[in-house]
């Protein structure tokens, strides 16, 4: 919820099974097990939560109803397992212990009813004295509420981080808190933080969360709506942002792009299917929130599609990577985007994310597979082709997704897909793949992409000062170090200062010289502070006025 929104989980097999949780079929979850530190998320969680359709009014029998509704309408069999109490439910007795409010009279009672009928429970919180909503929060308590958590039978938290922090390490404290708290518990609770709550919007991207979450909401908070200009997110900011952060998630430690709003109204019929096909390519947690109850026939389909809930559920637990696409000053432009699955196989989703429709390709080479493939429409099941390439018309706001079968590829094809290169690398400030802005990427509203025929793109990102931020994520070193990394910019004024941050940390002011001339380039040595693996490289300016355009950043080889 991020003051306001949501979540849910299927916990990892291994871990769990030995704990005795229950993960697939019908059956008790006892209320309390053994638990190991080990990542309890193998596959991203399915689940419904309560807040987008019913926010502060929702009450344990509305919860009871809902969970006799998904095991009615066959969501609990395809997949849905956590129902999720959000924000509101809580009040603190006399001794300072957490306890339901007059709409949850008996906690204890909602996760055994929950657990009767083969769903988990989830509950939320929050870091701080108060939740986003304004009820009692857990700063100071997180031992005993985690406690109170593992009595009650929770099996999923989603803490919601709604107070500024005082440091992005002061915030990453705070979560690691609780995680440790629930971990002494020895039950086995997935643990969901959001970090873009607050004054901390944007937190999300900055860093990689998996050393204190088992899964982070990379965004801010969604809106049934395909686009939006200013607080909530639709769906395409959503993806534009989400699909350039495959590179930190796997199993244990998945980007939750926040809950579905299939079903809720606010979305054609092709863009819900954009919607649920997306979030299956990205690996994000499949989150329900329309009453299961009186959804209509076509949104309850599609959340049951066992093709594409096969694609997010699929073993390997890889987000999709951005192997082609392009930029639009507005809306998200297109996307192709590859997956590897465990058997070998390969889902691409070609993505529209402009207001008409677009021909677009994609090819097992730009994948690294050789030779022809089956490919399997995942909204129908119909086999569309046998080849090496396909394209097609998508509509606007639309995505084609194929599961494709190449006889012959060795099931482990995908590693070289997914492993990085150790040499120098460049990166482009418009490369979908891997760059955001903040902002909604429209002209007087954050920073944007522009055309720049001086660039090494075409493009450059502009307007980056104050807010407006250019987030490069998935910057691989090799090795640990400090490394004088290249800055190819546009200044055609004075001297301009920049704030330069490495995953959140590490700020350093730095002043780029202006040539006068806004048709070409200049180029600055950074030193920047990289940890080994991937990393996220911020520019902005804290110092008021406007930072400089940026082109590009080329990172030397680094070990």
């Amino acid at each position: 919820m991020a003051t306001r929104t949501n979540r849910a989980s299927r916990l990892r097999r291994a871990a769990v099974a030995a704990a005795g949780v229950l993960v697939a079929g019908v059956g008790a979850v006892p209320a309390a097990a053994a638990a190991t530190p080990a990542q309890l998320l193998q596959v991203p969680p399915m689940g419904w939560n309560a807040w987008n359709t019913y926010g502060c009014g929702a009450t344990q029998s509305l919860i009871e109803s809902v969970a006799d509704s998904l095991v009615a309408n066959g969501m609990r069999d395809a997949g849905y397992r956590y129902v999720n109490v959000d924000d509101c439910w809580m009040t603190r007795d006399a001794n300072g212990n957490l306890t339901g409010n007059s709409h949850y009279p008996d906690m204890k009672a909602l996760g055994d009813y929950l657990h009767a009928r083969g769903l988990g429970f989830g509950i939320y919180e929050s870091p701080g004295a108060k939740t986003c909503a304004g009820y009692a929060g857990s700063a100071g308590h997180e031992v005993n509420d985690a406690g109170t958590f593992a009595s009650w039978g929770v099996d999923y938290l989603k803490y919601d981080y709604c107070e500024s922090a005082s440091s992005l390490s002061a915030q990453t404290a705070d979560f690691a808190r609780m995680r440790t708290a629930l971990q002494a518990t020895g039950r086995p609770i997935v643990f969901s933080i959001n970090p873009n709550s607050g004054s901390n919007t944007g937190a999300g991207v900055t860093r990689d969360w998996g050393d204190v979450s088992d899964q982070v909401r990379s965004t801010e908070d969604i809106g049934d709506q395909w686009w939006g200009q200013s607080w909530p997110n639709g769906i395409a900011n959503i993806i534009t942002e989400n699909a350039t952060l495959a590179w930190r998630a796997g199993p244990g430690s998945f980007n939750d792009a926040d809950m579905l709003e299939v079903g809720n109204g606010g979305l054609s019929t092709t863009e819900e299917q954009t919607h649920f096909a997306m979030w299956a390519m990205m690996a994000s947690p499949l989150i329900a929130s329309a009453n299961p109850g009186s959804i209509n026939a076509t949104s309850l389909a599609l959340l049951k599609n066992p093709r594409l809930i096969a694609i997010d559920q699929d073993t390997l637990g890889l987000q999709a990577r951005v192997v082609g696409g392009s930029r639009l000053v507005n809306s998200s432009g297109s996307l192709v985007l590859a997956k590897p699955l465990a058997n070998g196989d390969v889902a691409l989703a070609l993505y529209n994310g402009s207001d008409s429709a677009q021909t677009l390709s994609a090819s097992l080479a730009a994948v690294g597979l050789p030779g022809t493939g089956t490919w399997t429409d995942q909204y129908t099941g119909n086999v569309v082709q046998t080849g090496a390439a396909l394209t097609t018309q998508v509509p606007a706001h639309g995505t084609a997704v194929y599961r494709v079968t190449t006889p012959g590829a060795p099931a482990s094809w995908y590693t070289t897909f997914v492993n990085p290169t150790a040499g120098a690398r460049s990166y482009e400030a418009e490369d979908p793949a891997h760059s955001i802005v903040a902002g909604r990427w429209t002209g007087n509203s954050g920073a944007v992409f522009a055309a720049c025929p001086a660039c090494s793109g075409g493009q450059k990102v502009s307007w980056i000062g104050g807010t407006n931020k250019l987030y490069l994520n998935g910057v691989y070193a090799r090795n640990a170090g400090t490394y004088p990394v290249t800055v190819q910019y546009v200044n055609g004024g004075g001297a301009r200062d920049a704030s330069v941050w490495t995953n959140g940390g590490n700020l350093q002011k730095v002043s780029f010289s202006g040539n006068g001339d806004w048709n070409s380039t200049q180029t600055a040595t950074v030193q920047l502070t990289l940890n080994a693996g991937y990393n996220t490289v911020s520019f902005g300016n804290e110092y008021g006025g406007w930072a400089p355009d940026i082109d590009r950043i080329s990172v030397p080889a680094t070990g």
